[in-house]
């Protein structure tokens, strides 16, 4: 069996705000948060009809942020126009590479924070700097910490793993 963009939602009628079952919605503890960084979420477009997918909640929660779809058929996403010299970009994604997210970071720019945070599984995030030139060049960034949460939105495989939103 071979899933491809067209397939159908298994929810059926989720919550139109949140993406949740009805029953599960959360859309009243979504807090609204006014930020100087700017959040770039990179969905493929195989995460838009999961219910587990928390990047689109993050969204919802940051004024200052937008998404771009990609691995649309035919479609080619050029994010070269989000790079302004006003903020300074950083990709999200751990690599040997990538330096740890910490606000002594944040403090040490002069300018706000741009932040591309691709989402999907590790596979399709892999290859948002493979694919998209325009942003390779990008310092990347990651968490360190342990997610010793008590609640998580999904099941995790490793002690640092978590969803976008977390």
């Amino acid at each position: 069996m071979s899933s491809s963009p067209s397939r159908q939602r298994k929810t059926k009628e989720p919550c139109s705000g949140c993406g949740l079952h009805r029953e599960l919605c959360i859309c009243a503890q979504i807090p609204k948060l006014n930020l100087s960084t700017k959040l770039v979420l990179i969905i493929h477009t195989r995460e838009l009809k999961r219910t587990t997918n928390t990047g689109q909640l993050a969204l919802q929660s940051l004024s200052n942020s937008e998404m771009r779809v990609r691995g649309q058929p035919g479609q080619l996403l050029d994010l070269s126009d989000l790079l302004n010299p006003k903020y300074q970009s950083l990709l999200f994604y751990p690599s040997e590479e990538a330096v740890e997210l910490t606000s002594e970071l944040v403090q040490s720019f002069q300018k706000p924070i741009q932040l591309f945070v691709p989402d999907g599984n590790w596979r399709q995030a892999g290859k948002v700097s493979i694919r998209h030139k325009e942003i390779s060049h990008l310092p990347r960034v990651m968490i360190k910490f342990r997610n010793e949460a008590e609640h998580h939105l999904r099941a995790e495989h490793t002690p640092y793993g978590m969803s976008t939103l977390e």
